[in-house]
């Protein structure tokens, strides 16, 4: 049934630049289905590499916190999931440790998506565009490509991005832009991400003019900033008060955390997790638990040793799926700066 109609509404917010959040909210299909699982999920998390060729400072993804192993999904992984989920899945985001566009299969996999009629998501630094990359991207018929953008100016954004060339960076951004507008393409619709913190929040307006008129993306999507409780490297690490006090918004209504005698505690707590109906697929074709799961600790099977469906439905899996429904019940979820 959603497979049905749901690329429909897609298109239909694409074609009038209605701006998707990054993150499909499945708050909204709580109306409609039921309380029991899904045999299928909706949407699926794969992860083209856990390698990054910046180092942010509240990421995860530099090795400081990650003890997983290092590696780029093979064609061959991808492809198996793929066959396993073609019928069923509506979205693939090619996101979640790592930045996607250094595994060189990652434009062949999104069309290889696209032919099956799934939408297509790219999370991406975009420090990587190239004139070339940029021809792969138009060709590919990706959906959306998430960029990130969160300062207007070169000193601020290079001390976030660490590593990073602002105007290198931007110029790759516009060039993408132009092109596709120059084709008068639609695809893919290309939405800045602007991670909010007490270094820009009272520059959002400033950074929205500056996405939208100077460098023309199709839309932005703030981000409140998300420090990574989930890791105990991070949680241990002495800088954590420096951090907070660098990064951590003051103003109330962006900010995820109140931070106090030392301990940071979520603000909002929203009772409700969307991994009951997607999943994450690692590097590796392991399944894992949901997109605070880093270093894969909660793991139900590799797809490259039985199908999608077969892990989905085991009873691990379906135990855990089940404990979401009602989230905070779990270890994983105890650090969680989303529910």
């Amino acid at each position: 049934m959603f497979r049905k109609w749901a690329p429909t509404i897609i298109k239909y917010c694409l074609k009038n630049r209605t701006i998707i959040s990054p993150q499909f909210n499945f708050r909204l299909l709580r109306k409609f289905i039921s309380s029991k699982l899904l045999k299928t999920p909706l949407a699926i998390m794969v992860e083209p590499t856990c390698m990054c060729n910046i180092q942010c400072p509240l990421c995860t993804t530099p090795h400081k916190y990650m003890t997983r192993t290092q590696g780029i999904m093979e064609f061959d992984t991808y492809q198996k999931l793929l066959d396993d989920v073609k019928e069923f899945a509506l979205i693939f985001y090619f996101n979640f440790a790592g930045e996607p566009f250094l595994n060189p299969h990652l434009f062949q996999m999104v069309k290889e998506a696209a032919k099956n009629d799934i939408f297509t998501m790219v999370d991406t630094n975009a420090t990587l565009l190239t004139y070339a990359r940029i021809q792969e991207i138009l060709d590919s018929k990706l959906s959306i490509l998430v960029v990130n953008i969160d300062y207007a100016k070169k000193e601020s954004f290079e001390q976030f991005r660490k590593g990073a060339n602002f105007h290198a960076t931007m110029k790759g951004i516009k060039e993408l832009c132009d092109l596709k507008k120059k084709k008068n393409g639609t695809f893919p619709l290309v939405v800045a991400e602007t991670i909010v913190s007490r270094a820009n929040e009272i520059h959002l307006n400033e950074l929205y003019d500056f996405a939208m008129n100077t460098i023309g993306v199709d839309g932005v999507w703030f981000k409140p900033l998300c420090f990574p409780l989930h890791s105990k490297g991070f949680r241990e690490n002495n800088e954590v008060e420096v951090l907070v006090d660098k990064y951590l918004p003051r103003t109330s209504s962006i900010k995820r955390y109140t931070y106090n005698e030392g301990h940071l505690q979520l603000d909002h707590y929203k009772n409700f997790c969307e991994w009951e109906y997607k999943s994450v697929i690692l590097w590796d074709g392991r399944v894992a638990a949901c997109c605070f799961d880093y270093d894969g600790n909660y793991t139900f099977g590799n797809i490259r040793e039985a199908s999608f469906l077969d892990i989905w439905n085991s009873p691990k899996y379906r135990y855990y799926r089940e404990k979401l429904i009602k989230p905070k019940k779990l270890e994983l979820c105890e650090f969680c700066s989303i529910i």
